[in-house]
């Protein structure tokens, strides 16, 4: 429970609402909900008062203030609504930032993780469904409390006849062990809730899995084994169904014991007059109304908790750097081990690149030149050993410099649609030409050519285009020039050899492997070095 609340804390504080509209939307849920109350009291106060004095003249003031708030009751929870929603799409605006940069630092090795799924959309909806914690839970449940609040007051000081005090402390204390009751009852809805949300992923995976093999499996005369995969995990789902259920039954008979707890500590109040009497009763009876309410705001907490869960599972890891740009631009790699899904792929490597080099890593597909290159960028962890960069270790380095000296190009870059020309610039400062670097290359763009018009090999210049926009120290290439003939392989390494950086290239092309100086050979879980021929 207390990470779950520290949970809901977190996303309410990621939202930052700006107070003007935080105060608009709670006044105008408080001014609607006390309406509301104000008319329901009211309407059956005036039927008692209009019996004990009958003319329409004894009853104007108390009948032209009912009308009035039957009358603003519409706007009023209009205003609430449009208040609310306008905080909620806030909120969702600032959790979509949130969500841009968190899923933006993922390593590559998270990114794998998460490919799993439609990441974007199962996140997109979850920002979506946290709207409820501002339309659904917050405003509703602070403006409740208010009203309850403010009822309690007029309980306690108006009534012309008796003190109300003892009266108004055990309403007070059937209405605080109320929302006593409907929170512990929360605390279980939220266990229930995650059992359900486990259960009905397990299910919907084993519908999957056998959903691939069935009609094989029935053929082998196996159709029971079927059956009984499912049906466990269905039991599983059922069984945690079942048990939510329960609990929202629990919280309605809350609601109904201390609401009748409420009626009961006034019904029996001393001498005062009739019209007091129902006012205390029904102010007494609007206590089911505000439970109910309560009840509901708790509910919608519970269940967006489940996608802030799951979004917290993309919070960024912390990183605070250590150290300061380095004065030189040496990578090293020092007794570094790599494993990828219990494989060792690379182990006890040690490597000094030169600041300016131009170095070819080269081996047979499989066995680990992408993973070596991503560690050299800094996006994913080593096992063992570290990489440097400048003799520090790259971890250690702020990562926003990291990136605006170092420059990776995977094999298969993955750019934003668009024109070809904000592809290459955006979210970049430039320090080159990108067309003129386009043209260089062989590949002939205007500002009006469409990215997605483009040929991979095109692309893929386009993507190293980009990569030497902002002139890095240190360009990482994996197989840049995969699908391109010979006079496109000599146009690129032109562009290259104009960069006074570092380049190491991934590559199986013999033209790439003798412009370079030095060759790493990954082989058998180790990478040696040799001149480059």
């Amino acid at each position: 429970m207390n990470d779950d609340l520290a949970r809901l804390r977190r996303w309410l504080a990621r939202a930052q609402p700006p107070r003007r509209a935080l105060a608009r939307a709670l006044v105008t849920g408080f001014v609607a909900t006390a309406a509301n109350t104000a008319l329901f009291v009211g309407a059956v106060a005036l039927l008692v008062e209009s019996s004990t004095r009958p003319g329409l003249r004894a009853v104007a003031v108390v009948l032209v203030s009912i009308e009035l708030f039957a009358f603003l009751r519409s706007p009023l929870r209009y205003a609430e609504r449009w208040a609310a929603h306008a905080l909620g799409f806030r909120a969702v605006t600032r959790w979509r930032e949130w969500l841009v940069r968190a899923v933006g630092a993922f390593t590559y090795s998270r990114w794998r993780h998460f490919a799993a799924g439609d990441l974007l959309e199962r996140a997109l909806s979850d920002t979506n469904e946290l709207q409820d914690l501002w339309l659904r839970f917050v405003v509703p449940l602070v403006d409740t409390l208010l009203v309850v609040v403010v009822g309690d007051a007029v309980l306690a000081l108006l009534p012309p006849h008796g003190h109300w005090w003892a009266e108004v402390l055990g309403l007070v204390l059937v209405q605080v062990l109320g929302v006593g009751a409907l929170v512990a009852v929360t605390r279980s809805r939220l266990v229930t809730d995650r059992a359900q949300r486990h259960a009905r992923g397990a299910y919907r995976g084993q519908l999957v899995e056998v959903a691939a093999s069935a009609p094989e499996v029935t053929l082998l005369g196996r159709a029971a084994f079927v059956r009984t995969r499912l049906g466990a995990a269905a039991a599983r789902l059922e069984h945690a169904e079942a048990a939510s259920r329960r609990r929202q039954r629990q919280g309605s008979l809350v609601v109904v014991v201390a609401g009748l707890g409420a009626v009961a500590t006034v019904a029996l109040h001393p001498t005062t007059s009739a019209v007091w009497l129902v006012v205390a009763a029904t102010l007494s009876l609007a206590t089911f109304d505000a439970l109910e309410a309560i009840q509901a705001a708790l509910g919608a907490a519970v269940a967006v908790n489940g996608g802030g869960e799951r979004l917290d599972e993309l919070a960024p890891r912390t990183h605070t750097p250590r150290a300061a740009w380095p004065a030189t631009n040496a990578l090293g790699v020092k007794d570094v081990t790599i494993t990828e899904s219990d494989r060792v792929l690379l182990r006890h490597v040690d490597l000094d690149i030169a600041p300016g080099s131009r170095v070819a890593i080269v081996g047979a597909s499989g066995v680990g030149k992408s993973t070596l290159l991503r560690a050299l960028a800094g996006l994913d962890p080593v096992s063992e050993g570290e990489i440097t960069l400048g003799g520090v270790p790259i971890g250690d380095l702020d990562e926003a410099d990291v990136r605006r000296h170092v420059s990776y190009v995977p094999s298969e870059p993955g750019l934003t649609r668009g024109f070809a020309h904000d592809v290459l610039e955006m979210g970049r400062t430039t320090r080159r030409s990108p067309l003129d670097d386009l043209a260089t290359l062989g590949v002939a763009a205007t500002p009006a050519t469409f990215f997605g018009d483009l040929s991979r090999g095109e692309r893929a210049r386009v993507a190293l285009a980009r990569s030497v926009a902002t002139a890095p120290a240190i360009l990482l290439l994996d197989e840049p020039t995969a699908g391109l003939g010979p006079e496109d392989v000599r146009r690129m390494l032109t562009l290259l050899g104009e960069l006074d950086a570092t380049v190491v290239i991934v590559t199986h092309d013999p033209l790439v492997r003798h412009w370079c100086d030095l060759a790493v050979w990954v082989h058998d879980a180790a990478a040696t070095t040799q001149a480059a021929s």
